[in-house]
């Protein structure tokens, strides 16, 4: 991308989701929203009235990818629109930033980073709890090798039933809609990669959900980590954290995070004792939160050239155990990840 250019973006979807998107690149001065895909024109009318936007309103992308001419396109439509907007983004010369996940079939996935590939375009994806305190505290502390070799990572989320965007529509809306989150999650932090997969998923009594809101996980990881997920999305009283409640153990000791509060560790800082002393996990980082902070590593690499730490083929490594655990779930067999 060249120096001093002002980046022309065009924005496809004017959800919900749309809003922390938005807030960001008007904090910006080097973007600006040039035009706006939205099939739905109230609700486009009202985006441009919200944020004061001066830029044309389409309800087709092809024409619009034609008279705006982006450079960055900003993918916010539903899961099931992904990768027709990503691959004719990317064909028409587009950069792409896109919401989570990036889709809901593996042959999808791939397609849309060989196309990344082929046209030389970047494409990331949002993976917005990464850049939290927490989630970077833990990270750090587990990279200094004080808990000693992790061995297991596991994961509960217990939440109410949320039936917005199309999560209802999904044949396993716990696995293909909120899962992605936490299985990026446990990658980041412990800096391994899936190897395989089991899964056991199915819909508890009285769900408000069509499809599979809950279910259990395994996996194995790259250095031998085992990673648990547990989840059921539809519990009434003692929820967790959408952020998941997170127990994280080492030869050494064990990370605790309810994902409201902060992280903390006990570990054995004599290791012929079995005694444990309580350490709170600190960090440094003072990044951008949330959407804010993924939204600023994007523009950075895009600007330097490098490759995101969302880009695509390294989220393709965390979407890729969401493919696995629904073909697992379905054969009720193990699975290899990638």
């Amino acid at each position: 991308m060249p120096e001093n250019k002002m980046i022309q973006v065009l924005l496809v979807g004017c959800g919900a989701i749309s809003r922390p998107w938005l807030e960001y690149t008007l904090s910006r001065g080097d973007c600006r929203i040039a035009g706006i895909v939205e099939m739905n024109r109230e609700r486009g009318e009202a985006a441009r009235r919200k944020y004061a936007f001066d830029c044309p309103l389409f309800a087709d992308l092809d024409l619009a990818l034609n008279q705006v001419k982006p450079d960055l396109v900003y993918d916010l439509t539903y899961v099931t629109a992904h990768s027709q907007v990503v691959i004719k983004a990317l064909q028409a010369g587009c950069h792409v930033f896109g919401e989570k996940p990036m889709t809901l079939t593996r042959e999808e996935a791939l397609q849309m980073i060989q196309t990344a590939a082929e046209t030389g375009k970047a494409y990331s994806v949002m993976q917005n709890r990464r850049y939290q305190k927490p989630v970077q505290a833990i990270r750090e502390f587990i990279a200094s090798g004080k808990l000693g070799q992790i061995w297991m990572v596991a994961a509960d989320i217990f939440v109410p039933a949320d039936l917005d965007s199309i999560r209802n529509q999904l044949a396993k809306p716990m696995l293909q809609d909120n899962a992605i989150h936490t299985f990026d999650q446990a990658r980041f932090l412990t800096g391994e990669d899936p190897v395989t997969a089991y899964c056991h998923s199915y819909n508890p009594v009285d769900s408000k959900y069509h499809g599979d809101a809950a279910g259990a996980c395994i996996f194995e990881l790259s250095a031998g980590a085992v990673f648990v997920y547990n989840c059921v999305m539809g519990t009434d009283g003692c929820n967790t954290s959408w952020e998941s409640n997170w127990r994280i153990i080492g030869s050494r000791g064990s990370i605790i995070w309810d994902g409201f509060g902060a992280p903390y560790a006990e570990i054995r800082l004599d290791p012929q004792k079995r005694e444990c002393e309580r350490v709170e996990l600190k960090t440094a980082w003072n990044g951008l939160p949330q959407h804010q902070g993924c939204l600023e590593e994007m523009y950075r690499a895009l600007l330097s050239g490098r490759r995101s730490d969302t880009d695509c083929r390294d989220n393709y490594k965390s979407i890729s155990m969401v493919f696995a655990s629904v073909e697992s779930a379905l054969s009720q067999k193990k699975v290899q990840v990638l």
